[in-house]
């Protein structure tokens, strides 16, 4: 089962609930949950989390998850599927150590503004939400547009767009992950063009202010 949240919902359930054992998962160490009492990494923040007394596991890409069956209530996926090239096996590693959980992911509008997450260990997919099947769809990702914003910019305009820069969901026993046909352009958009039908608006804006005087 999955469905929409939000992230302050989920953050007010995990601490009202403390008992629970909490993995964030791919959670460097500037961004992690501290709601979370376990941390893993593909980059080793060993020393980091133990000054602070926190659990951490350092994994490696495209192996099981060193964990046991269920071993955790709750997951929190933050801005990690969109990485991962193998993301049905991933999701089938994150349904066997866990119970339940909560998946982030950057919109496709999101994914088209932001440069900088397009490396190997960048962006890989598009997801959106079916409503009336209650499953997450993925396709590879176009570049429909040509990127302008960095990652801190966007960052300051989710609170106030955040439907429409965030999707974000809560699974329980499953993720429901179904793979849809790739998106298609008939043209990229460029920053350039973009620029100078500002301008041009801008422009026409000015003449016909003159012209009603």
């Amino acid at each position: 089962m999955i469905r929409r949240t939000l992230r302050d919902t989920q953050k007010k359930y995990l601490k009202e609930n403390k008992n629970l054992k909490i993995l964030d998962l791919v959670c460097s160490f500037v961004n992690y949950w501290p709601e979370a009492n376990h941390f893993a990494d593909i980059d080793d923040f060993t020393e980091g989390f133990a000054k602070k007394n926190l659990k951490f596991t350092k994994i490696e890409i495209g192996k099981k998850l060193p964990f046991q069956d269920k071993e955790f209530d709750y997951i929190i996926l933050s801005h990690v599927m969109e990485h991962v090239e193998n993301i049905e096996d991933f999701k089938k590693e994150i349904e066997r150590v866990g119970k339940s959980g909560y998946i982030e992911l950057p919109t496709k509008l999101n994914d088209n503004l932001v440069f900088g997450c397009d490396d190997a260990l960048g962006h890989k997919w598009w997801f959106e939400f079916d409503d009336d099947t209650q499953k997450l769809k993925y396709a590879r990702k176009v570049d429909a547009l040509e990127k302008f914003l960095s990652v801190g910019s966007i960052t300051k305009f989710t609170k106030i767009f955040e439907e429409s820069l965030i999707l974000s969901f809560y699974w329980e026993n499953s993720i429901d992950l179904e793979k849809r046909e790739k998106f298609s352009f008939d043209e990229k958009i460029t920053f350039k063009s973009l620029i100078k039908k500002y301008v041009s608006k801008k422009i026409r804006d000015i003449l016909s202010k003159f012209k009603v005087k």
